[in-house]
């Protein structure tokens, strides 16, 4: 397939031409299941679909992929659909979640490059599927285009918005008696009206939009239920548009830029995106192989982007508030001053093209930069000597007097402990929650969890937080992620006892325990932490696993 000046690609997947010897026997066998030498001779595209009956977010995507596929084929090209790896987060739990990001990268780069294919079209919706499918985009530079599988639909229970986030906090009402089993039952039969990602602002909803802010997805694609017909014109128009992208050799490392990075960190500071993106957003970088500062990047576009749009938790907006005000084109439109806007993206044009023509249709939805629904973007990156590296905190979730916060530290080694605790009446008003060993080498697991049932209890807005593992991107009040070097390394984190006093204050980004620099030195001499060796993939996972400032990426080195 070549244009009049021959111009087009060499076809990865061919020698010179059909009759070359090397190739006999994979013409053979594709012949053999029904394609022709005519379809032989097509760019080969890759439409890999996470779809599976158990995720949710993704139970849709066999009829979406049908359309990129029907794109694929009418614009001439060979398309091949394959099932991937998807986890649900909260339904295949525990320390597989955050190493099946890694996993599905992987198995992208083993089906794509053993079989040569030309081009990508990638599906996804949920929270490690679509940051996995923006790192196999880099990792493997070829023409991609990832087709986000859009937001669900949020639930009403007696006229009053609901979604994912409400379930923990009512089980815990349940726990405390405030709230009755039948009530607990109502809330989890309309929480989750499937298919879509979560209709808060979770890490779902955050990366599909920092997707398409990057550029490697079709406008409006972000902001576009998943229940919506908008959503298979979406697909069908990615299908032509993959082989427009082959044409012109645009490959996904000239859209993947420290520019269009800064763009997505600087959105996620406007939409007050979930705090996982810290580790995902390096993981992208990484495996494109730029060599951005992500960490300081986002410590910069924490002063200098305010708040924009609350989304639950950030405020009651929805998901479909937000595409009625104008989407994500429009909160663009509106803060193009601060972004880069010459990259190209996968429409073929750059990113200040697409975003022309969207205006806001509800300002009280989608502020302005002169009235923002607060001074400070939604992630802070908070620094001391508990954190030498950073501790990172969704400052648009955070009630206003734990702004700042002196408090004795209560440890646990366990997600379940902390929660055994706080339902036993053991954590008390001005408690400092400190959750260690779910870091990456340690874990990886989340504390969401007990962030999760701590909203539902009294204590809510009384104690704070603190942990090496992830958090929610749902996650609401002070909760500080991805504490760093994690305890299992022997980070300072490693050496706080029950009674020490930590202090935090978010307008310095400051995060500290009130004891001596040599106090620090004498305990980390005498720790000692034999992490128990895992087996399978988890135990590939954790001798692999590299650093959370570059994404907790694996490699062999």
């Amino acid at each position: 397939m070549q244009n009049e000046n021959g111009k087009y690609p060499k076809l990865r997947n061919y020698a010179d031409d059909k009759l070359s010897l090397d190739y006999q026997g994979p013409r053979s066998l594709l012949k053999g299941i029904g394609f022709t030498d005519e379809d032989l001779n097509k760019p080969r595209v890759a439409v890999i679909n996470t779809w599976s009956e158990i995720n949710p977010g993704h139970i849709h995507l066999k009829e979406v992929a049908e359309f990129v596929c029907r794109g694929v084929k009418e614009a001439g090209g060979f398309a091949c659909n394959f099932n991937a790896l998807n986890l649900c987060d909260a339904i295949g739990g525990g320390p597989y979640v955050l190493p099946s990001r890694d996993l599905l990268v992987n198995e992208i780069e083993v089906i794509v490059e053993a079989h040569k294919f030309d081009a990508m079209v990638l599906l996804g919706t949920c929270d490690k599927i679509i940051p996995a499918l923006l790192m196999a985009s880099g990792r493997l530079d070829l023409p991609t285009i990832i087709v986000t599988g859009g937001y669900m639909a949020t639930g009403c229970v007696d006229n009053k918005n609901i979604d994912f986030i409400d379930i923990g906090i009512s089980v815990n009402k349940v726990k405390e008696g405030n709230m009755t089993l039948d009530e607990l039952e109502k809330i989890i039969d309309n929480a989750c009206p499937a298919p879509g990602a979560c209709g808060m602002m979770g890490t779902a909803n955050t990366m599909i939009l920092l997707t398409e802010t990057i550029g490697l997805s079709m406008p409006e694609n972000s902001t576009t239920a998943a229940t919506s017909p908008k959503l298979n014109d979406i697909a069908y128009k990615a299908g032509l548009q993959i082989l427009e992208l082959w044409k012109n050799n645009i490959t996904a490392r000239k859209i993947i830029t420290d520019d269009s990075i800064e763009n997505a960190i600087k959105l996620c500071m406007a939409i007050g995106g979930s705090s996982n993106t810290i580790i995902h957003v390096p993981a992208v970088a990484t495996e494109s192989e730029l060599t951005i500062d992500c960490s300081e990047i986002y410590a910069k576009a924490s002063l200098e982007v305010p708040l924009l749009i609350g989304i639950r938790p950030n405020g009651e907006y929805t998901m479909k508030d937000f595409e009625n005000a104008g989407g994500l084109g429009a909160l663009l439109n509106q803060i193009k001053d601060i972004l880069n806007l010459e990259g190209i993206t996968v429409t073929g044009k750059t990113l200040g093209e697409n975003i022309k023509g969207y205006d806001v249709k509800n300002k009280n939805v989608i502020r302005s930069l002169d009235n923002p629904l607060e001074n400070d973007g939604g992630l802070i990156l908070c620094k001391g000597n508990l954190v030498p590296e950073g501790a990172f905190i969704k400052q648009s979730a955070v009630p206003k007097k734990l702004n700042q916060f002196k408090g004795k530290a209560r440890v646990f080694n366990t997600v379940k402990s902390a929660i055994d605790a706080l339902q036993n009446g053991i954590i008390v008003s001005g408690d400092a929650i400190v959750i260690v060993y779910q870091g990456v080498k340690a874990g990886p697991q989340s504390a969401y969890q007990f962030t999760s049932v701590l909203k539902g209890s009294h204590l809510k807005d009384e104690v704070i937080t603190i942990t090496d593992g992830r958090l929610s991107g749902a996650a609401s009040g002070a909760c500080f992620g991805y504490a760093s070097p994690e305890a299992a390394l022997g980070g300072p984190l490693a050496i706080v006892k029950d009674g020490d006093i930590i202090e935090y204050d978010i307008k310095e980004r400051s995060l500290n325990i009130n004891i001596s620099d040599e106090e620090i030195k004498n305990r980390l001499k005498e720790f000692v932490f034999n992490r128990p060796s895992k087996r399978g993939y988890l135990g590939i996972y954790q001798k692999c696993v590299g650093s959370i400032l570059k994404g907790a990426v694996l490699s062999g080195d």
